[in-house]
């Protein structure tokens, strides 16, 4: 059985072998000569005309869903089909023939063997989304960053120009809160002039995609100036007199100084900012006047605060109340002027009061016992004198009323017994009366007379007409009646 297989097989072998090759060459003429139709798909992009249409009537467009490409059948004769590609076949969406506001049909045309294939007739759509179209001018602000050379301050930062327009979709235009243009300004000590694109701001501080958006110009010219500095002292003055019960004491404010800035041949004529004495009035105040002045209305044209935190000063003016107070005089502190030659003068009280007006801070530190002051003895003989008190007060007091002493004036040989403070009050204002010589030496002889009276009390009583126990009792006696 397998022999006569093989026989077959092999059986003309020859023949067999041309034959097959007649029926391929065979088949290939008849493929050639018949060239059927089939269908091919291709892909290509979408080309845009008019396209200023929409943007002419106010719209906006945004091309979607990936249909900036299209995708479609081509039917032709198969040699025809093989030898093109997708760069033989145009895309073309015409934006005034858009329909609904949000898609435009395509027109797809072969550019190679036009007449030998067709598109298959299906309409294909470009799709849009379609928005109103916006425009909005924007202020721009300059921010600097960095910090300057020591001792120089920043000066007038200006752009030009300063209006930037934006235009493109409302959502997106809607989103721009602000226009910054930002330069670095890190170690400068001169000048500058720069050139800065504007950046684009949401409320949030974020940076907003302008890649929907168009300008009027895509950068602005930044000029910065730098200035020198220098530290100044603020003088305040006031105006006006305190009502009656009021003493003016003072100003506090701070600082006390601040940092200017300007050019120097300006700053070299200033050290100081002084502040018109009419912004503190002291008229018709009741008590301390508290007060917030702007330091930076007094500043030389020129001149700035590097701060302008710093402008606002809080002045407080101190104004303190008058108080009246009683104190008590020693009177060996008091001085009897111009008493008679041959006379001498006794206290007949160890204090006098007083009643002084002044500050009560002033009033609080006054030491009474230190106090010193007068009386004018002119004229008087023997006997009990008031006298009218002269204090010696400096300015921050005055005497509410005027105080008098009361003096005992006898000759000098009868001056008391030492047994009290009063003679010794004598001697001492004795000694200080404008003939100290004379009554130093009769003090001196009375108060040896006085030591013999004690001894003698007997003689004391004829030479004065009393005892020296009388004489403690009257001398008792005026200590009570004063």
């Amino acid at each position: 059985m397998l022999k006569k297989i093989s026989q077959l097989i092999t059986n003309n072998f020859g023949l067999k072998i041309l034959a097959v090759l007649f029926s391929i060459a065979l088949w290939l003429v008849v493929v050639n000569i018949d060239d059927p139709k089939t269908t091919r798909t291709f892909t290509t992009t979408v080309s845009i005309e008019n396209g200023s249409y929409l943007t002419g009537i106010g719209k906006y467009y945004e091309i979607i869903n990936n249909s900036s490409t299209v995708t479609f059948k081509v039917t032709g004769k198969r040699s025809y089909l093989e030898r093109m590609s997708n760069s033989d076949f145009k895309a073309v969406a015409d934006l005034e023939t858009i329909e609904n506001m949000n898609r435009v049909p395509i027109d797809i045309t072969p550019q190679r063997y036009s007449s030998n294939v067709s598109v298959a007739n299906k309409t294909y759509y470009l799709e849009l989304a379609v928005e109103d179209l916006r425009s909005a001018s924007f202020v721009i602000a300059v921010d600097t960053v960095g910090e300057v050379k020591e001792q120089k301050a920043l000066g007038v930062v200006s752009i030009s120009p300063n209006i930037l327009r934006i235009s493109g979709p409302s959502s997106a235009v809607e989103l721009v809160d602000k226009v910054v243009a930002v330069v670095d300004v890190s170690n400068m000590e001169a000048d500058m002039i720069d050139s800065v694109i504007p950046v684009l701001y949401d409320a949030q501080g974020n940076e907003v995609d302008t890649s929907e958006l168009s300008f009027n110009m895509q950068s602005v010219t930044v000029s910065v100036q730098i200035l020198d500095t220098k530290e100044v002292t603020i003088n305040f003055q006031t105006s006006g007199t305190p009502p009656q019960g009021l003493e003016y004491i003072g100003i506090e404010y701070n600082p006390q100084t601040v940092l200017v800035k300007g050019q120097a041949a300006v700053l070299n004529t200033m050290n100081s900012i002084t502040v018109p004495k009419e912004v503190l009035d002291l008229t018709d105040a009741v008590g301390d006047i508290e007060k917030s002045v702007d330091v930076s209305s007094y500043l030389p044209e020129g001149v700035a605060l590097v701060d302008s935190d710093q402008a606002k000063i809080d002045v407080v003016v101190k104004l303190e109340k008058h108080e009246t107070r009683k104190f008590k005089v020693p009177t060996a502190n008091i001085t009897i002027a111009n008493l008679s030659d041959g006379y001498d003068a006794v206290f007949l009280q160890d204090d006098v009061e007083i009643e002084l007006e002044g500050l009560s801070t002033d009033l609080n530190e006054l030491d009474a016992d230190i106090l010193t002051g007068s009386i004018d003895a002119s004229g008087m003989l023997d006997g009990e004198h008031k006298l009218n008190l002269e204090l010696n007060l400096d300015d921050r007091f005055s005497l509410v009323k005027s105080a008098t002493v009361t003096i005992d004036i006898v000759k000098g040989a009868d001056i008391l017994s030492p047994g009290s403070n009063n003679s010794n009050n004598s001697g001492n204002n004795s000694s200080n009366s404008s003939n100290s010589g004379n009554n130093s030496s009769n003090s001196g002889s009375n108060s040896s007379n006085s030591g013999s009276n004690s001894s003698n009390s007997g003689s004391n009583s004829s030479d004065n007409g009393s005892s020296s126990n009388n004489n403690n009792d009257s001398s008792d006696d005026t200590d009570e009646e004063t």
